[in-house]
Parts: structure tokens; sequence; C-alpha cells
């Protein structure tokens, strides 16, 4: 990209508030000068994280904030892409219709805000890997924090950008993986052509391999949640496996931090809360196993704050994004389960027409709220659908309830006569990350991932409802009572399931030109 960042230092020197009594800037240091002294490299780490909270150059390159790459528009686009969640005011058509462009904001600043975030610890690995104001061990720490948030950006881009792991990955495009930082040579930067899926998906577990090898278990206070941890690692790396649909290495990794019996993390510490909507009245309890920070100051926009988007104007949101009344009435989503509550608020949007949105974010005002990226909840699902697939039912079934039970009422249990078979025990974790983790932008992942699967695939992204179409009577929990939406389905094989490479990315790098997805 020609979005050349030559320091990273602007955001870390910005974020610690510290005086300066030098002659040259904070915010203008040669990475020389940055990676020589400790307390630089501190802060430019610091900034590696600001850079997933925001983009560097912001929307559009202007100063807006909208929660690009790991914000709010993160958790939105995976939403809108699929059927779970509806577009209330018309603010996400492109996305929730699938009629998006190369030259449309979110896949311009979707890839843009992602390779600012590589770029920046591309820059930090670089620098940490040569650096003597430090020790090696602390270096690699260091290191390994880059290398996990690199490796989510990665993720992240072949999961809008590229086919799934599924489909033929030694033969299908991924992403352009760049390990250098851009400016210390641009023509390489912009002149990288896209790996294979394959190859973009074994340097992600690379990165994470290393992260965990060198990632402290624990850190103090708020920081276990917001900086990259060992547990953190392994739990990104059962996603990613599971992604590969590798699910012997889902176990393994599984394996380190879950124990079964107790539902529990001997790394780490990790652990469901009591009420399913802890993580979420307190964003930094030992459910969440990585989330990203945000103040006032971070999301200054109310296009970048999650509470500003997904809550009604009753609490003072914008009710951009509702819940789809064809998920809330799925008789899997029992009607005594108390996620109907805690995750869903009624509201009126516009002329007072009553319908239901997402209450897991708080602060529609001042956009404080987390953006939850990984939580303790996941990691127990993947490693159940693992188990499952391997046919380890009884253990599978041991962490479905584990995060299913704390919500549910005694009668609507599942115990082990509940499933007839194999494939409906994996049905019914399937339906639970549905209801689990709806509003947190995993609806989307799942559809990647399963659009392959001959079982359980959804075909490509499913049909959609209008806000205009249903209002709430529309509501009938449990009825099985489904609306057929007005935006049609897009099968797997049509070119709209991908997004196209950002034409800003096309128009400096040639060699991209010839790879953009067929159909754009």
């Amino acid at each position: 990209m020609r979005k050349i960042i030559a320091s990273l230092f602007v955001i870390g020197a910005c974020m610690a508030s510290c005086s300066v009594t030098d002659l040259q800037p904070k915010d203008n240091l040669a990475s020389s000068i940055i990676f020589s002294d400790s307390a630089n490299i501190e802060l430019a780490v610091v900034g590696v994280y600001h850079s997933t909270q925001t983009q560097l150059f912001g929307y559009n390159g202007a100063g807006d904030s909208r929660g690009y790459p790991f914000g709010a528009a993160h958790v939105e686009q995976a939403e809108m892409r699929g059927e779970d969640c509806v577009n209330t005011q018309g603010f996400f058509t492109i996305v929730y219709a699938n009629t998006q462009t190369s030259s449309s904001p979110n896949c311009v600043n979707q890839w843009a805000g992602l390779f600012e975030v590589i770029n920046q610890a591309n820059t930090a690995i670089d620098g940490l890997s040569s650096t003597k104001a430090i020790s090696a061990s602390r270096a690699a720490g260091f290191i390994g924090e880059m290398k996990f948030l690199r490796a989510m950006a990665y993720h992240d881009l072949l999961i809008f950008y590229a086919r799934p792991y599924g489909d033929n990955p030694t033969s299908n495009l991924g992403v352009p993986y760049r390990v250098t930082p851009s400016q210390k040579s641009v023509d390489g930067a912009t002149g990288l052509s896209r790996n294979t899926v394959d190859d973009c998906y074994n340097k992600i577990i690379a990165d994470l391999d290393f992260a965990e090898a060198n990632l402290p278990a624990t850190r103090s206070s708020q920081l276990q949640v917001t900086r990259a941890t060992k547990g953190a690692a392994i739990a990104l790396k059962t996603r990613v496996y599971q992604h590969m649909n590798n699910w012997a290495k889902v176990i393994t990794e599984a394996s380190k931090i879950v124990t079964i019996a107790s539902a529990s993390s001997p790394i780490g510490g990790y652990t469901l809360n009591a009420a399913p909507d802890g993580a979420f009245t307190n964003p930094t309890t030992v459910e969440s196993v990585f989330s990203m920070e945000y103040s006032s100051v971070d999301q200054g926009s109310v296009n970048g704050g999650l509470g500003s988007c997904f809550l009604p104007n009753g609490p003072g949101g914008r009710g951009l994004i509702g819940v789809s009344p064809n998920l809330y009435n799925k008789s899997f989503w029992a009607t005594t389960d108390l996620r109907r509550s805690l995750y869903i608020v009624n509201g009126t949007i516009g002329a007072g027409k009553l319908v239901y949105y997402i209450n897991k974010y708080k602060d529609p005002k001042t956009n404080t709220d987390y953006t939850p990226l990984i939580r303790y909840s996941e990691v127990l699902l993947n490693y159940s659908e693992a188990l499952a697939r391997t046919n380890d039912l009884s253990n599978s079934l041991l962490l479905l309830n584990a995060v299913r039970n704390r919500a549910v009422a005694v009668v609507d249990r599942y115990n082990g006569t509940t499933f007839a078979s194999q494939n409906s025990q994996i049905q019914a974790i399937l339906n639970e990350r549905r209801i689990e983790f709806i509003g947190e932008g995993r609806r989307w992942p799942d559809i990647h991932r399963l659009s392959t699967d001959p079982t359980y695939t959804t075909g490509g992204i499913p049909n959609k409802l209008l806000y205009s179409q249903y209002d709430a009577s529309s509501f009938q929990a449990g009825s099985d009572m489904t609306t057929a939406g007005s935006i049609t389905s897009i099968p797997y094989s049509d070119f709209r399931f991908l997004y196209p490479i950002s034409n800003v990315e096309i128009a400096n790098n040639p060699t991209l030109a010839s790879q953009q997805n067929p159909g754009y």
C-alpha cells in the first residue's frame, strides 16, 4: 500500500501522556532511536495496539474514527454479512445487501486498517529483533505480542477477502503476506502478490506458536485482557485450526487451556462467569481472554462505538442494528433462556416501531465499551465442536452444557439422551454459537468456514430481512416462525461471497490488478 508508515511512535507517545525534555519530538522519532531506548520501546508496542483500535489515517483518510479494524466496524461488518442481525436504519446497506464494490468504504477501510496493523507490527518486530536496549527475553515477549496482533489481522483479512480453507487452500489465493516494514522497501511492498490460502494459514499458525512460547500467562489488572497473553495465543489457535477443519489440532490446543470437568483454564485462570452477561457488565472478568480497550477519546465518533450502533435510542443509542425475528423465534433458543433478556433489549426507532436490539454494550453516549475479540465461552464451544466432530460426544456435551446451562432452566438442559446422532449434537453446538455470540461479530466467520461443509453449510450468504418486513408481532419465542427476507441469498459460488480487494490497493500495487477477486 502507498500508506507507508514511517514510524509507530506517534501513537505510543500520544497514549503515554509523557513529558518531553529532549529536542526531538516523541511523535517523530527515527526507528533507530525508538529501539535503542527501553521506555520508547514500550511506547512503540503500545502504539501498535492503538492501531488495532483506530485507523492511523482515519476513516477514508480523514480524522473520523469508526472502529476499524478491531473496534465497532469489526463487529458490525461481520454481523451485517450474516442474517441474524438486521440493518435497521439503512446505515449498513452496502454490506447487508451484498452490493459492495472495490471502492466501497467498508472494503477499502477494512483492508487499509488491517494492513496498517500489520505494518505497525512488522516495524516493531524489525526494531525489536536487533535492539540491545532490553533483554532478549523481554524483546521476545514484545515480538510475541506483535506476532499475535499480526496473526489476528491476517486471519480477519482471509475471512473477508479469500475463500475458506475448505476450498482448495493450496490453489486459492489468500492475501499478500507482508512480514517486513513497508517503509524499508516501497517497491517490495507495492509489488507483492497474493500468497495462497494455505500459505497464509501456515504463517498465521507460526506466528501464534511463537507468541504462545514467549508471552506471559498472566498480566496485572486489565492488561490481562487488553494485552496479548499465552492463553490468548492458544485461544486464537483454536479458532484458526477450526477454520482449517483441523479438529485434532483444535483439541490439542484447547486442551492446554481447558480442563473439561471444571470448564476452567490452568493457564491464565479463565473460566465462565456465573451470569451469561458478566463479560459485558465488566469487560475485564476471567471470561474475557482478549478484548480491545476503548475510551471516549479512542471512539470520538458515534459511528465508532458499539453501544451507539447497537442500542436503540431509548438508552441513547442510534439503533443501527437489530435482532432478526428469524433467529429470535428459533425453537433451539429455549424460551427460558436468560440471554433473551440479558443479550437483547426492546426499543423503538423512528415512528415508534417496537422491535429488539442488542444489549451487550452499555455505553452509547461516550463509547467506552470494549470490543470482545475472544471470550472463554468461544474456546469451550470450539473445543466442544472439535470433540463432537471426532465423536467424543460425552466430553463435547460437557463443554456445550457449561456454556448453555448458566442461561437455561433445568427442564431445557441437554443430557446424554437429547441427541439422536453425532450430527444433531454438532448442529446444536453451531446453534449455540448463534445465540451466545449474537452481536459480537462471530456470525460471518462461521458462515465463511462452514460454506464448504457438506453437512452444515448455509450454501453461501443467507436470505435477509428488511427492517420494513417485521414488527413486534413478528417476535414469537420458540415458535420457529420465519419471515422470508426480501434480500435474496447469495450462493457460495457467487463472486459477492467475498469482498473485493480495495481499489486503493489495486491502484498502488499493479501486481494485484490481475489477482483481484473474480467478478469485481
